[in-house]
């Protein structure tokens, strides 16, 4: 009996896509594409009815598809090899520990038109973020750097801070203030996305970081950036408002404003920001969001609302 009298839901079907039950391997297709060609019409205006009870896989296949899927999903998620260093496993700084803060920009020139407002606002943001790597530190939190090269493809998170502290740019302040550790992380960034174009996704999965703090500057560029490709990653964001600098005052807002509403980001001040109770959290349930902290903590600081502007 022709094929043609099959329901319209069989005939839609490839060659590629039809498998055996009798072939072991599930790759394997019953007719291959030098037989039939690309096109499904062939193979199903030529070959006999009884064929159809071949092209759908068997119980013991579907069985077989999914344990091949699991050990696919298990590999996925497996950590990736050492890429800070020559230590073991577990001997890198913040490894397993959940949350990372990242420093976008703060090795910073600010040479450029217009930047009165700005260089102001990196001057009161330094203090506050000194403050919280300080606390990041005692908490065992990893520091990345994330850092813009100005244009000096060759250059090392070294030689940045050396163009910015020893010609005395307007960020030398705030440069010398937040000078980076020997066991602090660099990624170098060449767009405004702490993730675009960088290894940082890659870091982060190495540490199982699921919780990422962003601060640094422009709030209005390169951190809203950040924060959005983090939010598209599936990471929770906390972006202290205290410790970003925009251009200016209304541009500043608005990127909060946004952050808050459609990024679910966490944008109260760093001093409001309980890394003990973050980390408590983390542990337990696996992710530091908004909603995991409500859960826990009625009196915790980030308990009520989020959006909620001073």
């Amino acid at each position: 009996m022709s094929c043609r009298l099959q329901p319209k839901h069989l005939r839609w079907l490839r060659p590629l896509c039809i498998f055996d039950s009798t072939v072991s391997h599930i790759s394997k297709p019953l007719y291959p594409s030098s037989t039939c060609g690309p096109s499904w019409r062939r193979y199903f205006y030529s070959q006999p009815r009884e064929h159809i009870s071949h092209t759908m896989p068997s119980e013991a296949h579907r069985k077989e598809i999914h344990e091949q899927l699991n050990k696919a999903r298990k590999h996925t998620g497996a950590p990736l090899p050492n890429m800070v260093g020559d230590q073991p496993e577990g001997d890198a700084a913040g490894v397993g520990v959940g949350v990372a803060l990242l420093l976008v920009d703060v090795i910073n020139d600010i040479e450029f038109e217009g930047n009165e407002y700005i260089v102001e606002e990196a001057k009161k943001m330094g203090p506050k973020i000194r403050n919280l790597m300080n606390k990041c530190r005692d908490s065992g939190i990893p520091i990345i750097y994330c850092n813009d090269n100005f244009g000096r493809w060759r250059s090392n998170l070294q030689q940045i801070y050396e163009h910015v502290t020893e010609n005395n740019t307007p960020g030398k302040a705030v440069a010398e203030m937040l000078k980076p550790r020997s066991d602090d992380y660099f990624v170098l960034k060449p767009k405004h996305s702490a993730f675009y174009a960088t290894a940082l996704d890659s870091l982060l999965t190495y540490l199982r970081i699921k919780t990422l703090i962003i601060v640094g500057m422009a709030g209005n560029v390169c951190i809203l950036f950040t924060a959005n490709d983090a939010y598209m990653r599936d990471f929770a964001t906390f972006v202290p408002k205290d410790c970003i600098a925009s251009t200016s005052s209304e541009e500043s807002a608005a990127a909060i404003l946004l952050m808050e509403r459609v990024l679910r980001t966490t944008t109260r001040n760093s001093d409001e920001l309980d890394l003990d109770h973050i980390l408590e959290v983390h542990k337990k349930h696996g992710l530091a969001n908004e909603n995991d902290l409500q859960k826990s903590s009625e009196n915790n600081s980030f308990a009520s609302n989020p959006s909620s502007s001073d």
